[in-house]
């Protein structure tokens, strides 16, 4: 089976930006082979080891949508979206880096669950908890389903 990589990011403490660390919690209750990430921000140092896998998928919140809905993108490693390796990085700069260090860029898509209360608290929203659960139910069949994405 090929490796797989999961990344779930976002501030714990922010309300609806949870999600991403909220579905890696839940989902390592799966019985998948892929290894799962729960981070506050991406950072370069996941370049080594998104070059090791075959498909990376990005979990993240966003507040641009319908409150509760999920959106998928694939990615690609290209200089579109790499930047400068400062606060925030896109999940497409981490692909281009693993690409230009490793030689490898895997496979990626970036799922994010719109929220829509992005204020101090440990708490999601209903909109956010609706969206956590179609992300669940999202990324197993994805993982399921890889290469033939």
């Amino acid at each position: 089976m090929p490796r797989a990589l999961l990344i779930g990011y976002g501030n714990t403490l922010r309300g609806d930006d949870a999600l991403g660390p909220m579905a890696i919690e839940r989902l390592r209750s799966s019985r998948s082979e892929a290894e799962l990430i729960s981070c506050h921000q991406l950072g370069p140092e996941l370049a080594e080891r998104m070059a090791a896998c075959d498909l990376v998928l990005f979990i993240d919140a966003t507040c641009d949508g319908e409150p509760g809905t999920v959106h998928m993108e694939r990615l690609t490693a290209d200089a579109e979206h790499s930047g400068s390796l400062t606060h925030h990085l896109h999940p497409a700069t981490l692909l281009e880096l693993a690409h230009a260090l490793y030689g490898h860029a895997p496979q990626a898509m970036l799922i994010t669950g719109v929220g829509s209360a992005f204020e101090n608290g440990e708490r999601i929203s209903n909109q956010a908890c609706k969206a956590l659960d179609e992300i669940c139910r999202i990324v197993p069949r994805l993982l399921q389903t890889f290469p033939a994405m």
